[in-house]
């Protein structure tokens, strides 16, 4: 009975290995030249994901916007005071369309998290312009604890 046991133990170990090289050699296959898949993979990601360059380009257009119409005097209520509190307001808005967009359409789902900490910061910054920061720091803590948890539902499960 021993080497029953032996005899299988070791045929089951041969067997594996023979998968294991099955797969090495599969991988081998797939790879290409050193160097070459590292490009592709940066060309990919620019490729794939057009949103997140959208989307730092819309708040960089805002900001110039707004730096303007306050250098100018084109709102009466804009001035430099205020300004910034008015890009940081946008810019979370504008994280916060993306987080929806990221949402609804599949072809552009990532993880969620990091972006829902960038929406409570900026708007939480944004608003203590206007409100001041002895309650908007607090609220940007318990938001950026909700971006957390959220997070974790919205993982993709695989």
């Amino acid at each position: 009975m021993c080497v029953g046991f032996a005899v299988r133990h070791s045929e089951r170990r041969q067997t594996v290995s023979e998968q294991d090289y099955r797969r090495r050699d599969e991988k081998e296959e797939k790879e290409e030249k050193p160097g070459q898949g590292r490009e592709q993979t940066r060309e990919e990601k620019w490729t794939r994901d057009p949103l997140g360059g959208l989307i730092w380009g819309l708040i960089i257009i805002l900001a110039g916007l707004t730096l303007v119409a306050a250098n100018l005097g084109t709102f009466p209520w804009l001035t430099w005071d205020n300004a910034w509190a008015l890009i940081f307001i946008g810019a979370g808005l504008i994280f916060l369309l993306e987080v929806v967009i990221r949402l609804i359409m599949p072809a552009y789902r990532r993880p969620l998290a990091g972006r829902l900490v960038l929406v409570f910061v900026a708007l939480g910054l944004g608003l203590g312009g206007f409100i001041g920061f002895e309650l908007t720091w607090p609220l940007i803590i318990v938001g950026i604890g909700v971006a957390i948890a959220v997070g974790a539902f919205l993982r993709p499960r695989f």
